[in-house]
């Protein structure tokens, strides 16, 4: 009975997010081969300002990069932001990915101690660590997998299911299951959000909205959220490090600067622990920018060393 009652709070609370928030004022446009951006905006159940990347990683030529080891430097990783990442990489698309910390000394440096999971091109970064137990792993094919930390667990990497971790990164909420909304996550509190999603039909989802703005964008709710990412075909999620972390990155056109695409809540970019990029290669781009068109109602053991 409880199971029933909770399935039905869940429903509601999706019914009527979707219904305040229509008509939603969305500008769509295909910047790139294979990738669909659209920016929406709703006035209800508040002001939200949202970017949603939708790349098929059926295609040939995609690649997926994250943020790696910073070798022999104190930290993890180096701080970076997604726009300087993006350029670095020489990506076309770049959202900011699993949460960091920093001392003061280390802000000074410039590194980052990395939350919980992170692997890069097959390379250790960083392990489960205590708190977050929910990642994405994305093979070197471009095979999606989500995944928890193992249970017996007596490296720091083991999952499940087991998967040699390739660019793996964790995400402190588990969205969306099945293509079931997950319950009881965050409750009414809204925040500027990052988040990853992954289609039936082998697509990628980047999401991120604005928040801490209250004329432009309120923020969401990790329900409400996942609610967006089920309507564009998510059937599995996490949210990654939200608040003035909340970026989105896009390469303006073939060759283009990378520009961001959404408004950080600190005003300005923030350099962050970890970053994950989308790198389109020159044959398979496009010629045209993100703009939006019309509208519509370092070192370390590869994983496979240990498992």
């Amino acid at each position: 009975m409880k199971k029933n009652l909770v399935a039905l709070l869940i429903g509601a609370a999706v019914w009527l997010f979707c219904s305040s928030a229509v008509p939603a004022a969305d500008t769509e446009s295909r910047p790139f081969p294979g990738v669909r951006y659209v920016h929406r905006h709703v006035a209800s159940p508040r002001e939200i300002d949202m970017h949603i990347v939708l790349v098929d990683l059926n295609r040939p030529g995609v690649t997926i990069t994250t943020t790696g080891p910073n070798g022999d430097r104190p930290g993890e990783t180096d701080l970076e932001t997604t726009r300087a990442f993006v350029k670095r990489r020489r990506a076309q698309i770049g959202i900011n990915s699993g949460f960091f910390s920093r001392t003061a000394d280390e802000r000074r440096l410039g590194v980052a101690d990395l939350s919980s999971l992170a692997v890069s091109d097959g390379v250790k970064v960083s392990d489960w660590g205590t708190w977050i137990k929910d990642a994405i792993n994305i093979g070197a094919d471009n095979t999606v997998t989500f995944v928890t930390r193992a249970k017996d667990d007596t490296t720091g990497y083991m999952t499940t299911p087991k998967v040699d971790l390739y660019n793996a990164m964790a995400g402190n909420v588990r969205l969306l299951r099945d293509g079931v909304v997950l319950p009881g996550q965050g409750g009414d509190a809204t925040y500027p959000q990052t988040a990853i999603g992954h289609t039936a039909d082998h697509r990628l989802i980047l999401f991120v909205s604005d928040g801490r703005q209250p004329e432009f964008s309120a923020g969401m709710t990790y329900g409400e959220v996942a609610t967006v990412l089920k309507e564009y075909g998510a059937v599995d999620a996490i949210a990654f490090d939200g608040g003035g972390s909340a970026t989105i990155v896009m390469a303006d056109g073939k060759g283009g600067e990378p520009r961001v695409l959404n408004r950080p809540s600190d005003g300005k970019e923030r350099a962050v622990g970890n970053n994950l990029g989308v790198i389109i290669r020159d044959e398979a781009r496009s010629t045209t920018g993100p703009a939006d068109v019309g509208r519509t109602p370092g070192t370390g053991r590869r994983t496979s060393d240990v498992k």
